[in-house]
């Protein structure tokens, strides 16, 4: 009898985790909207006045009033692959890219989907996509993966870099030069618009999450242990910037006038950089785990995501270029 037991409770164990990690459709997504503060999420944009974010089992999700409430947008197909990134690549052309090699389109501002690049064999993420001018665009990712379209995102080509076979992270622009950073320390560097890279001498032996140009030839890079560094001369040469802790840095946002960035991370952590270089403010948001992404809202106040998914206690957390 105690063994009949004991096989029964086995098999409801594993009927509950068989539906935990299942595909959940978009009307289950609508409905359990308390559970928007326990998915992951990996990637948040803000689109005009709406915020698209992006994370576990395939999610999408998008709001229309600064944060309040979230939707589950369409898509052509089902396919329950976690997503790392999300990018605006046009009026109107998004892009969401994550695990097997997928890449998601929208043409409606993230509120349909379609599968133009998916490759379940090897089951390698794509990290982030990126594109200088609405046409061309660059996919990233894990092993050095490394893709181009023409097209704004329809199709793809792969590409070699001159490294070995390195995660590529992040990736940023400003006019020709472009930027990719990765793990090991890596920077790669084009000032010819992507025809060319070359790999600057490792400045951090550690892996770089992000980067981003504050303009004026100015440029923000972080990763690991709170390491952040800024260059004055286009991604050159890096000096770094000392903040009072050492926790990872995953996502940055920058204000919307440009004049500095804020970059979150692991329990909570966040630290507001003006276009200078300079520290103003640092510490962390309580109650909100690890935070992978933010964006600024129009109002100039922060809005962030990760670990907790989108809840947040309020939407005046902290003003992107510091209190």
């Amino acid at each position: 009898m105690s063994k009949l037991i004991s096989y029964a409770f086995c098999v409801v164990v594993a009927a509950l985790v068989i539906y935990a990690f299942s595909p959940r459709s978009e009307q289950d997504l609508d409905t359990a909207h308390l559970d928007l503060g326990r998915i992951q999420i990996n990637d948040l944009i803000r689109v005009d006045d709406a915020l698209v974010a992006v994370g576990e089992r395939g999610t999408i999700l998008k709001s229309r009033d600064g944060g309040e409430s979230w939707n589950a947008t369409s898509r052509e197909v089902d396919i329950p692959a976690t997503l790392t990134n999300v990018s605006r690549v046009s009026d109107g052309v998004l892009l969401a890219a994550g695990h097997d090699s997928l890449i998601l389109r929208s043409t409606d501002n993230g509120d349909n989907w379609e599968s133009v690049m998916h490759d379940t064999e090897l089951g390698e993420p794509l990290l982030g996509t990126w594109s200088p001018d609405g046409r061309q665009v660059y996919a990233y990712g894990s092993f050095g993966k490394f893709f181009e379209s023409g097209d704004a995102g329809l199709t793809w080509q792969a590409t070699d870099l001159p490294i070995q076979g390195e995660h590529l992270n992040d990736m940023a622009g400003d006019g020709a030069l472009r930027i990719v950073v990765g793990e090991m320390g890596l920077v790669l560097r084009s000032t010819d618009a992507g025809q060319t890279w070359e790999p600057l001498e490792a400045f951090y032996n550690g892996s770089l999450f992000g980067v981003t140009s504050l303009g004026n030839d100015a440029w923000i890079a972080y990763g690991m242990r709170g390491n952040v560094f800024f260059s004055q001369d286009e991604g050159l040469n890096w000096a770094q910037i000392e903040i009072p802790h050492k926790m990872p840095l995953y996502g940055h946002a920058l204000a919307n006038d440009g004049s500095g960035v804020v970059i979150v991370g692991t329990g909570g952590s966040f630290v507001s950089i003006d276009d200078q270089g300079n520290v103003l403010d640092t510490g962390f948001l309580k109650g909100l785990g690890t935070l992978t992404s933010a964006v600024t809202l129009p109002d100039g106040e922060l809005f962030v995501a990760g670990q907790r998914g989108v809840l947040q206690e309020s939407q005046d957390l902290l003003a992107v270029t510091g209190k």
